[in-house]
């Protein structure tokens, strides 16, 4: 099978694709007909699915659930940003029509990938060595809707002997492919957090207790956790996107509300950043005489951790797909991937997919509102689905893993995830 070949055979379809999900997108928890449509083009092409309820859809290509397992994944949902019609540089191809929602992070073309893979390796289903799962995941930007199918796989026994995803990046030329060992992408533990003091005028500050006193001693005592309570040869991130409070300025305000997040590569880093976070929390507060209340909290999640033998397998599988001299080397980041608790059940590798082209504007960070994907690349993305799940099925190497002991529910449960 010429796999590179195929993949290009179908390459208008893949764009044709891309640009219907682009145009038509649906936020997390809302990919109705985000869903119908993957299912639509699963029906076109032959292969049996099932839609899993707040989950996503699974389609199932070759063999039965005794034989060898390889999943294949992709996102499927968008971001409430208002897309700009331009990159960097010129008119993108296609905008959202959607106001205020866009594919900012391309998952748009991981669908398209993804369902262009599905589709060769149906029609190609006597060459498969086993049995391939697609795994099309509601709520990515959510995080927490991958449960649904991990459960469901977990519930029907459902075989898995390894995964593999993957996600278009706007800082990697287009066409290249980052496939690295270990931590890969970071754990994050969310928050929400209500400080509550008591409010009065402005010109009588000593008859208020102003939560806003509270807030700069605490942000200053959290913004240090990274350096203060982890170790130096450890990564850690603190931020705040979130601080409201007050309307006037003559007005000392009862409430204050922050959010943000940490990030790290390692679970157990995570768990005392948040013990850290928690305990500052309680003693400043105290310490000011407020109260406070969090209000939501996440985590801490999973790092993103590539198995190194699947890993091998797949920069194998790449240099079957591109020239060596675009299988390449790239430093971890701080973003967070739900995709972490497959790996974490499962051995897995996950791969980037370069989609910069300055020269056509294209390279703008995901989630900003001039993020945008040199299209001609994706074949690359499918074949490489296309040639690692064939290389995983094909190998008689043992993958040394140690999977989670327990079901999806009791890790989720373990990271302080919350979902039905």
């Amino acid at each position: 099978m010429d796999i590179v070949s195929l993949a290009k055979k179908y390459q208008d379809e893949i764009i044709a694709v891309r640009r219907h999900l682009h145009e038509n997108p649906e936020i997390s928890q809302q990919e109705f007909n985000t869903v119908k449509f993957i299912c639509s083009k699963l029906t076109e092409y032959g292969i049996d699915y099932v839609e899993v309820e707040k989950g996503g859809v699974l389609g199932f290509i070759g063999g039965s659930n005794d034989d060898k397992t390889v999943m294949l994944r992709a996102d499927m949902d968008a971001l409430p940003v208002e897309e700009n019609r331009c990159n960097l540089k010129q008119p993108k191809s296609c905008v959202s029509k959607i106001p205020g929602i866009s594919h900012a992070c391309g998952h748009d073309s991981h669908v398209a990938m993804l369902l262009a893979a599905g589709k060769i390796l149906k029609e190609n289903e006597k060459e498969v060595n086993g049995r391939i799962i697609l795994f099309f995941e509601r709520a990515e930007e959510a995080g927490g809707n991958i449960l649904y199918l991990l459960r469901y796989l977990y519930e029907n026994k459902v075989r898995i002997d390894g995964c593999f995803g993957m996600h278009v990046k706007g800082s990697i030329d287009a066409g290249k492919l980052s496939i690295e060992k270990d931590g890969i992408n970071a754990g994050g533990f969310g928050f929400e957090v209500t400080i509550k003091g008591r409010g009065g005028h402005g010109s009588a500050p000593s008859r208020a207790n102003s939560p806003i006193d509270c807030f700069v001693a605490l942000y200053n005592a959290l913004s240090i956790i990274p350096t203060k309570y982890i170790a130096a040869n450890e990564a850690c991130s603190f931020s705040l996107g979130k601080v409201v409070s007050g309307s006037k300025r003559n007005i000392i305000p009862s409430e204050l509300e922050f959010a943000g997040s940490m990030r790290f590569f390692k679970h157990d880093i995570g768990v005392k950043a948040k013990q850290e976070f928690l305990r500052l929390l309680d003693s400043i507060s105290k310490a000011y005489q407020c109260e406070y209340e969090v209000t939501k909290s996440v985590g801490p999640t999973l790092p993103l951790v590539n198995n190194s033998q699947c890993t091998d397998i797949a920069r194998e599988s790449a240099l079957k797909v591109v020239e060596s001299d675009c299988v390449i080397s790239a430093p971890p980041e701080m973003g967070s991937e739900s995709f972490s608790a497959a790996q974490r059940i499962y051995p897995g590798v996950y791969a980037f997919l370069g989609i910069k082209d300055e020269a056509l504007g294209i390279g703008a960070a995901n989630h900003s509102p001039e993020f945008d994907i040199d299209e001609s690349v994706l074949y690359i993305g499918t074949a490489l689905e296309v040639q690692y799940a064939l290389d995983f099925l094909n190998s008689s190497e043992k993958i040394e893993f140690t999977g989670y002991n327990g079901s999806p529910d009791d890790l989720y449960r373990e990271i302080c995830y919350k979902v039905d």
